[in-house]
This record gives structure tokens, C-alpha cells and sequence, in this order.
């Protein structure tokens, strides 16, 4: 990649701009204010990654970023999508299934004088609605692995434009033990305690009931009838199914869901959204899943963040040199790139 297409070059500019966002004075939720801040305390390593993942996929593109057309998907405060346009992409819209990641995207834009050419609230299937652009590339950092049906999800990218470009950078890592212990021990609190913001810092906006007693309050209201013998049965059965599917499941309908496995061992999501707890799919699941869509997947590992405090940084230097000769095993994220068959 020639230097004045890459976006590396653009981070120090990009970190500066960022001193211009006050989160305090914003009229936002907690939650998104919440999240903001924890992106502006490590803001040296967040931005690092975006500029990982742009220009993975100017790398693909083969066009130079002043040509290209780019989608943050699942933006939440949008800090990706601002980056791109701080580095000259040619249009930069942003897409959240949250109405207020969205309105607080918009404060961030103003604040940073940085514009955007479009806002968007809702799935991807609405973006191809709201925009008249041609797309060229979609990008997003942790989302994949909350989209409840991929499979949609595809189908939606490939309507909008065959030939686009995708990176998406997720944290479950299936092949690095350590998070995939720590993933799951999140998955079962989210199934069977619950959950609340207090948790940790990127916890969610609100407190919410143990999953399997979500369904079951969904089964009694659709089901009345049901008996209490067969409630939990289903309950437990349904895991990994959104309000209209679990539904659908008891009633013998056919459900079309993305991977047949999907919930396998303790991958579990929100009975009312359908947004996964940090889904762990295998790299095999994501190499068929591109596939059937016409596209190859690389992978790319992340890195660990060596800008923040210096024992810190020491010890994820070391551990940023183990990746090299580990590779996924010890990666704290991997980044997904797919690009249409040749």
C-alpha cells in the first residue's frame, strides 16, 4: 500500500481531534457516554485498530481511499466512521441498531467539525433503503459477533453491492483459550443470573433478567396454555433465539437461523433483540458463511494494547511479539476481511 493511502499515518491527528469532545457536556445516555469515555482513555490503541481495519480494506479495494465510499456499521459513538473521513475517504455514513449511539454520533461529529454524509438507525437491511450512494466497503469493530442471523446479514451486503468490501474486528476469538473462558463465562451469567451495567465498564445500558427466564415470560405470554412441565423444556430449548422465533419454535413452525450449531455450548443472546453475548463461532463457520455469499475471508490477528501505562505496556509489547510466533492462540481479536472470489 502506497503511505499517502494508508491511515496510519493520520492517527496522531486523529488523537489530537479528539480533545475537542467534551462527554460531560453531552446530552446523551449514560450508557453511550459511559462507553465514549472508556474509548477516549485509550484512545492510542482504539485508534490503532481503526486504522488496522481501514486499511485492511484499502488493501482490498486496490482504489485509493479518496475514491472510496464507506459504511461504519454498528458505529455506536461513531469514532471509526470520523476516523475514515479524518482520513479522506471519499463519503463516510454511519449505522446503529441503537437510536442513542446514533444521536450521540452525531454530537461527536459536531464536536470534532468532522462531517458525515449520512445517519442511520437501524439494520443493514435499512441502509440500502436510506441511501441512494453506491457502497464500497463496510466496516465495524465488534459487531459481528452480536448480528443475530448473519446469514441475513449477508444476503443484505450482497443486495447493496457484490462486490463489497468487509472488515469486521471481533474479540471472540475462537482459537485463543483465555478469551474464549473468559467469553463464556459471560455467556452463562447473561443465561442464567442477568445482567447489569455495574458489571463492567462496556456492560450495556440496562439491567436485565437471566435469558432462560426471559423466554419464559415470552412463552407464557404467546403460550398461555402451555403447560408448566413442557415451560422451561422450551425455555431451554429456544436458547439462541430472538421473541419471534422462540415462538415460532414452540409452535412447530420452521425457524431459518444462520448456523445449525449456533448455540451450541454457551452461546446465548437476548430473547427481545437477538444480540449475541460476544457469539464464539469457529473460523470454519466464518469461512463457510463467506463462502456461500461469493466471498473469501482472511484473517488477520490483532494486537494488544502497548500505549497505556508502563508495566502495561511492557507486558503487551511481549505479548504483541508472542502473536507473531503463536498467531491466533494468543490474539485478544482477530480481524475478519472479506473480499468477493476472483
Amino acid at each position: 500500500m502506497m503511505l499517502n493511502n494508508s491511515c496510519k499515518a493520520y492517527r496522531a491527528s486523529f488523537a489530537s481531534l479528539l480533545d475537542n469532545i467534551n462527554v460531560g457536556s453531552m446530552p446523551s445516555t449514560p450508557y453511550t457516554k459511559r462507553y465514549l469515555q472508556h474509548l477516549l482513555d485509550h484512545r492510542h490503541y482504539y485508534i490503532a485498530i481503526y486504522a488496522h481495519v481501514l486499511d485492511s480494506a484499502i488493501e482490498k479495494s486496490k482504489q485509493s481511499k479518496t475514491e472510496l465510499n464507506l459504511l461504519d456499521f454498528g458505529a455506536g459513538n461513531g469514532l471509526l466512521g470520523l476516523f475514515a473521513r479524518h482520513c479522506g475517504f471519499n463519503k463516510v455514513f454511519l449505522c446503529d441498531i441503537n437510536s442513542n449511539f446514533v444521536d450521540a454520533s452525531r454530537l461527536v461529529a459536531q464536536q470534532m467539525n468532522l462531517s458525515i454524509d449520512g445517519f442511520i438507525v437501524g439494520e443493514l437491511s435499512q441502509v440500502s433503503e436510506a441511501l441512494q450512494t453506491h457502497l464500497d466497503i463496510i466496516v465495524g469493530t465488534d459487531v459481528i459477533e452480536h448480528i443475530y442471523n448473519l446469514d441475513h446479514f449477508f444476503k443484505s451486503i450482497t443486495h447493496i453491492n457484490p462486490q463489497m468490501i468487509t472488515v469486521f474486528s471481533t474479540a471472540s476469538n475462537p482459537d485463543n483459550f483465555y478469551k474464549v473462558r473468559q467469553l463464556k463465562k459471560l455467556q452463562v451469567k447473561d443465561e442464567f443470573v442477568g445482567g447489569d451495567p455495574e458489571d463492567f465498564a462496556l456492560a450495556g445500558e440496562e439491567k436485565h433478567a437471566a435469558y432462560v427466564d426471559i423466554r419464559k415470560a415470552i412463552l407464557q405470554k404467546h403460550l398461555p396454555h402451555m403447560p408448566a412441565s413442557e415451560l422451561l423444556q422450551w425455555a431451554q430449548a429456544s436458547r439462541g433465539l430472538r421473541e419471534d422465533d422462540i415462538v415460532r419454535l414452540a409452535k412447530g413452525q420452521p425457524v431459518e437461523i444462520d448456523f445449525p450449531f449456533a448455540s451450541a455450548d454457551t452461546n446465548t443472546c437476548h430473547p427481545y433483540t437477538g444480540s449475541w453475548s460476544e457469539r464464539i463461532l469457529s473460523i470454519n463457520n466464518y469461512q463457510q458463511l463467506y463462502n456461500r455469499y461469493g466471498y473469501t475471508l482472511q484473517l488477520k490477528n490483532g494486537f494488544y494494547n502497548s500505549f497505556d501505562g508502563r508495566l502495561k505496556r511492557a507486558v503487551n509489547i511481549f505479548m504483541n511479539l508472542l502473536i507473531k510466533i503463536l498467531g491466533r492462540k494468543t490474539a485478544p481479536f482477530i480481524t475478519l476481511i472479506g473480499f468477493p472470489h476472483k
